[in-house]
């Protein structure tokens, strides 16, 4: 057996494909068992239909889920290099994967490599969905919900004639009272009904968010991009910037069949006139540059644990305050650097700084973005384009360093001075951060 499906089937190991076939087993148990009372084969030609639908369904819904889970989005070959080596100046270079992110590919965390056109990371198949697997995931969800509404309709019907089954009998109707109804059956029936109205609505949300991506050809993270984009026209109007126009919407007729018909190789992208197979990530490495020359550099001055909870090392009130994302926690070290894009008062989140001479010893475990105490590290003034160290996805290039800082403090400029204002600012508790703040602000 080989590793690639060594990993596929790894995927099964989870709680949200486990959760999936557990609740698509109890369900369809449900309406089988229910529409043999409510509905026997053999009676008409409506039951052979009704027969048929139900295993069409569980088979299409079960088919594609699969097979949108063991074929995967499409994952970038690890130290991927373009045909044309002056082409890398274009691309984002990724130190995980150890290569060049190709266009319309982005790193996933979860997955841990750089997936080609990654819509989202869906814990259901527990992978992200992309290129390879988009169009199986849209026919899921078509299945899905349309299994949905006919499961309800069975349900329902069943547990209607169920109660009415004296009165049908009273009627002379003994033909029409099939259904005995059970505390086990009822419950199964009322169980499998909150979850199918459940699961629908978040189809029919979900089926919505894919169609818009698959009409527009834009995912959710380049729609992202794309509103960037126009943020840094419209909040620098006088630089001038040139439009910026997203290249890979044909028509929605073209992208239908792009999608469906002739999905490619998922490296190479057909683009609009006047645009090129760089043009969004040319725009992604100015929004990188922009965002670097906003960056605050920190250092580190006491351990920060990774965890998401960190109350035994920082104590109950800063894990009070842990910010309400999935995004991971990052665990430091004294003296590591880190860069810092947004900040809160008992949290920030940054980028460690990885550095060459570590990285070759061993790398160190974990996630290198994502949030940490805001008082395990202090700001400092020093000049992040001076730096010899790697962060971020890529390396940093003469044109992407930030600006250099006008003038030097005689505070940076002191090594003994801020070696020893960071070993009095170590002593301070994580519960005083306001105070911590003032005293390095004096």
């Amino acid at each position: 057996m080989s590793n690639e499906l060594k990993d596929d089937l790894r995927r099964f190991l989870h709680w949200g494909p486990i959760t999936l076939l557990t609740l698509t087993l109890i369900i369809t148990w449900t309406v089988f068992h229910m529409n043999s009372m409510w509905w026997p084969l053999g009676q008409s030609l409506g039951s052979v239909v009704n027969y048929t639908l139900i295993w069409a369904h569980t088979f299409g819904t079960l088919y594609n889920f699969i097979r949108s889970l063991m074929v995967g989005p499409g994952f970038v070959p690890l130290k991927w290099y373009p045909m044309d080596i002056k082409d890398t100046q274009y691309l984002q270079f990724c130190t995980r994967c150890d290569g060049y992110k190709a266009p319309r590919s982005h790193h996933c965390r979860r997955c841990d490599r750089c997936v080609m056109k990654m819509d989202h990371h869906c814990p259901w198949i527990n992978t992200c969905v992309g290129w390879s697997n988009q169009d199986s995931f849209v026919y899921f969800l078509l299945c899905f919900l349309s299994a949905s509404i006919h499961g309800a309709i069975i349900i329902v019907g069943a547990v209607v004639q169920g109660i009415q089954k004296r009165w049908l009998i009273r009627q002379g109707l003994r033909h029409m009272a099939n259904v005995h109804l059970t505390p086990t059956n009822l419950m199964a029936c009322v169980f499998s009904l909150g979850v199918i109205m459940g699961t629908a609505l978040a189809s029919v949300k979900l089926l919505y968010m894919q169609m818009k991506v698959i009409f527009r050809n834009q995912t959710e993270i380049e729609s992202w991009i794309v509103r960037k984009a126009l943020f840094r026209r419209n909040a620098y109007p006088g630089n001038r910037i040139r439009a910026f126009v997203f290249p890979y919407n044909l028509g929605w007729k073209a992208n239908l069949c792009e999608v469906f018909l002739t999905p490619g190789d998922g490296i190479s992208w057909p683009v609009l006139p006047g645009c090129n197979e760089y043009s969004l990530t040319c725009e992604q490495l100015e929004q990188k540059k922009d965002k670097r020359a906003r960056t605050r550099l920190f250092r580190c001055i006491r351990p920060a644990t990774g965890h998401w909870v960190p109350i035994f090392s920082q104590g109950l009130w800063v894990s009070l305050q842990i910010p309400c994302t999935d995004d991971p926690r990052i665990e430091l070290k004294p003296d590591d650097i880190i860069r810092v894009t947004r900040i809160q008062e008992y949290w920030h989140y940054g980028e460690r700084v990885i550095s060459k001479k570590i990285e070759k010893n061993r790398r160190r475990r974990g996630a290198i973005r994502g949030w940490f105490p805001s008082c395990c590290a202090v700001e400092i003034c020093e000049d992040s384009g001076s730096e010899d160290d790697l962060a971020g996805g890529e390396p940093v290039r003469t044109q992407d360093s930030p600006a250099k800082e006008s003038q030097e403090t005689e505070w940076d400029k002191s090594g003994n001075e801020t070696s020893s204002k960071l070993e009095i600012l170590r002593d301070f508790s994580c519960n005083d951060v306001k105070h911590r703040k003032s005293q390095l602000v004096n």
